[in-house]
């Protein structure tokens, strides 16, 4: 490369991030806002105004009527004077222009009404787009943030060591927290390849999609996976090496793309909690390529205890570490990518 990286403060990267939080949710409250009134005055002028006049035509009718009534009337019991029957033709011309009122009135009702509702739905296009881009937002923008910071922290704290103090090869960065300082045999780790899985986490969603995230009603549709005895303690053997020493409190919540239980092959990744009650782990389909798609509809989320009751064998995957990825299908472990992306398993070959 011809030039470096001009880095003069990481400490900016995480003080924008409240900050752009907070403007994505004022935009979000904003369009929130102008929604309600445009659908207020919609319907002001609909339920409240274009009945109003239409009664109040009826009602002005009925007063030139008895207007005309009343003109009648006088004439025919007038003695032949015209100006006996003054004050009736005065009000019959009264009632006359408050007709003519009440029906413009009531005409420019619908018209406003009419233009009102075509100008809501341009509107409503216009706002889903801004919307729709508030979220992309909102999930990528916060995920390069942090990932830059976490990146950059890392970089600024390398030191290089002097030539007479070069010693063995270093771990991975984030290997001994995905994997644990309890390994007998580490070294097998040392020459872990990239993992082609790690794209996944692309397709993750951000903190604030799975902070909105609903809980899911009913789980007793949805089919059940499940390995044979001996599987069962060959995964379990291999998850171990892992060390999945992580208190699992079975309470806590998953996050997940909406259907993402009814399919036999997906993803696991466990990000950082949105709240107290976030186990971190977020369930994604993992399809039969390496291309995923990042999850735009409204995620689920269901509880721990209700994935093991569903795929009993992951119940010791889900004590694994933050960071951790996971492809399994059914029931059964395909890979498991560490924090730094390379491949904890399988170790033979990539698949």
């Amino acid at each position: 490369m011809s030039g470096g990286a001009r880095i003069t403060s990481i400490a900016a990267l995480r003080e924008f991030r409240p900050a752009l939080i907070k403007f994505v949710e004022e935009a979000r409250a904003a369009l929130i806002a102008a929604e309600a009134d445009a659908s207020r005055t919609i319907d002001w002028l609909s339920r409240d105004q274009a009945p109003f006049w239409k009664k109040e035509i009826r009602r002005r009718q009925d007063a030139i009527v008895q207007a005309k009534t009343n003109l009648f009337n006088k004439q025919r019991t007038a003695s032949g004077d015209p100006r006996s029957a003054v004050e009736e033709r005065k009000a019959l011309e009264l009632a006359q222009r408050r007709l003519e009122e009440a029906e413009t009135r009531a005409a420019n009702t619908q018209y406003w009404i009419r233009q009102l509702e075509k100008e809501h739905m341009a509107y409503k296009g216009a706002a889903q787009m801004l919307s729709s881009q508030l979220v992309a937002l909102e999930d990528k923008a916060l995920y390069d943030l942090d990932r830059m910071s976490a990146a950059l922290e890392e970089y600024v704290a390398i030191q290089a060591p002097a030539m007479g103090e070069m010693g063995p090869s270093p771990e991975p960065a984030g290997f001994a927290k995905a994997a644990g300082e309890s390994f007998a045999d580490r070294d097998r780790f040392r020459d872990a390849r990239p993992s082609p899985y790690a794209i996944y986490r692309q397709a993750t969603p951000g903190p604030g999609r799975r902070r909105r995230a609903e809980a899911l009603a009913s789980l007793e549709t949805l089919p059940r996976f499940d390995l044979s005895r001996v599987d069962r303690i060959r995964q379990s053997d291999v998850i171990s090496e892992l060390d999945p020493s992580e208190t699992l409190d079975t309470s806590l919540w998953v996050r997940l793309s909406p259907g993402v239980l009814e399919q036999e092959r997906i993803y696991l990744e466990r990000a950082e909690p949105v709240d107290a009650e976030d186990s971190g782990w977020y369930v994604g389909p993992a399809g039969n390529d390496l291309h995923p798609e990042p999850e735009r509809r409204e995620l689920d989320r269901v509880r721990l205890s209700d994935v093991i009751t569903l795929r009993p064998p992951l119940e010791l995957v889900l004590r694994l570490a933050r960071g951790m990825l996971v492809i399994v299908h059914g029931a059964g472990v395909e890979s498991v990518t560490l924090p730094n992306d390379t491949l904890a398993f399988p170790r033979e070959q990539a698949p």
